[in-house]
């Protein structure tokens, strides 16, 4: 009857728990940094038929967003009206309504800034908008109301 495994070789079983307890420590750690969390105040914006308007969203805590997937939503329709994929606008899956009307504002991405302009406001713009942020490792969104009168 032999013994039961790791019992003659206390080092290797001492080693390969060091090993294992650092392993779990770096995935851990990894994904604690990979988290993304996005946020938008908590009250709507208004706007004014005509206007432009700035629907913010930003990444907390604050990091450099030019290499995500930045997507605005209508949470109604669930269409694209504005998707940003590692430094390039695409436009190809944006809803009919929203072309050459909408912009994510550049040179707030390095420091996690999200926010979209949307220009010349119609009645048709009012409603939820959801700003979804996402990596190879993580996805977050929030909602963005906007209120359109005139």
């Amino acid at each position: 009857m032999g013994l039961p495994w790791g019992c003659g070789r206390p080092s290797l079983t001492g080693h390969a728990w060091g090993l294992l307890t650092s392993l779990v420590t770096l995935l851990l750690l990894r994904l604690g940094s990979a988290q993304l969390r996005v946020m938008a105040p908590g009250q709507p914006v208004t706007a004014t038929v005509g206007q432009d308007v700035v629907l913010p969203c930003h990444l907390s805590p604050q990091r450099d967003a030019r290499t995500l997937d930045v997507r605005w939503i209508r949470d109604q329709f669930s269409e694209t009206v504005h998707h940003y994929h590692k430094g390039e606008d695409l436009y190809g899956e944006q809803m009919g309504a929203y072309v050459g009307r909408t912009e994510l504002a550049r040179d707030g991405l390095s420091a996690g800034s999200l926010d979209l302009r949307i220009t010349r406001v119609r009645s048709s713009d009012d409603g939820q908008y959801v700003c979804t942020v996402r990596n190879a490792d993580a996805y977050d969104e929030t909602m963005v109301e906007l209120e359109v009168s005139g």
